[in-house]
């Protein structure tokens, strides 16, 4: 069943982050970072499926170059705390196949960023899910810097930049439960468009794959859908040998939710096959209820005070 998950992040220089080994890490390649001299080679890196750099129109050709292009963002930048690039990760459907996979991915980065004037460097990687079975996701890192047509570095492009403190602040609000908060700051931000797009396109190409699943970005609660969500364990969570710490209790969680959520679904489907069958059993819990234990049946008498 395909699932549904858009995170954005802010690569923040002044937590000492570098969009060129950011780069280098998803496209898993060998990249120099100029500014400081540090080379970052992940040619060993696996499952990384697909990787293309997409750059806006007029854009000059030698910025296809990865190290090109995030060394002249990076090199263009001078402010000591600026945020040269963000990312936007999603997963992808398991029912499409890696080409319509990528077809999706170059079509949403190509309306959301690209045709707005920001490059895209684009990653996909398929990797093992908690449940065994396979996890493709993407991986959108966007410029947050236009290019003049002779290539020089333009001002940041704060028209597709939300606030990071905002963004934290509508997963926080996510974490704690409150949903409608969330989705009210949400709305009004790019954040909001880009959850709500990627489910529009995710679906779009799950109908043209001819696959009948679909993906929702909106809560379990806004779909009217009795299922508890499930917790995130993380990209990471794979790749593990040992659990320890709080990742001891998130994995219980997610096992416990799953159980219950296997039970909801077994139970709706007895009841859509049977809809008398919930209706016979309380007639039998009541009959056998009384035999077993009579005192069941010996309710207050109106008028008269009983402990509580």
């Amino acid at each position: 069943m395909a699932m549904y998950h858009l995170r954005v992040k802010y690569l923040k220089r002044g937590e000492g982050r570098s969009a060129v080994a950011a780069a280098a890490y998803r496209s898993g390649t060998r990249l120099v970072d100029e500014r400081g001299g540090a080379v970052h080679d992940y040619t060993r890196k696996q499952n990384v499926e697909h990787a293309e750099i997409m750059l806006p129109e007029g854009a000059p050709v030698a910025l296809s170059d990865r190290g090109v292009l995030w060394n002249a963002i990076e090199n263009g930048i001078k402010h000591p705390r600026a945020q040269p690039a963000m990312e936007c990760e999603a997963a992808l459907p398991r029912e499409m196949t890696k080409e319509q996979c990528v077809a999706l991915v170059r079509a949403f980065a190509r309306d959301m960023w690209v045709k707005r004037g920001v490059p895209v460097d684009i990653a996909i990687h398929r990797t093992v899910a908690a449940d065994g079975g396979e996890h493709p996701h993407v991986h959108f890192l966007i410029g947050t810097r236009r290019f003049e047509p002779d290539g020089s570095l333009g001002k940041a492009a704060r028209d597709m930049q939300d606030s990071p403190m905002l963004v934290q602040k509508v997963y926080a609000l996510e974490k704690e439960g409150k949903l409608d908060e969330a989705l009210m700051l949400e709305k009004d931000l790019n954040l909001g468009a880009w959850r709500a797009g990627w489910a529009d396109y995710s679906n779009r190409f799950l109908a043209d794959a001819g696959s009948g699943s679909r993906i929702d970005h909106r809560t379990l609660k806004a779909q009217a859908i009795a299922r508890e969500p499930m917790p995130n364990l993380g990209l990471g969570y794979s790749r593990l040998r040992s659990l320890t710490g709080a990742m001891v209790e998130r994995v219980k969680d997610f096992h416990a939710r799953a159980f219950r959520n296997s039970l909801r679904t077994q139970m709706q489907a007895v009841e859509h096959k049977r809809p008398q069958l919930m209706a016979e059993f309380v007639a039998l819990a009541r009959e056998y209820g009384q035999k077993l234990f009579p005192e069941l049946g010996n309710t207050p008498e109106k008028g008269i005070a009983h402990d509580r």
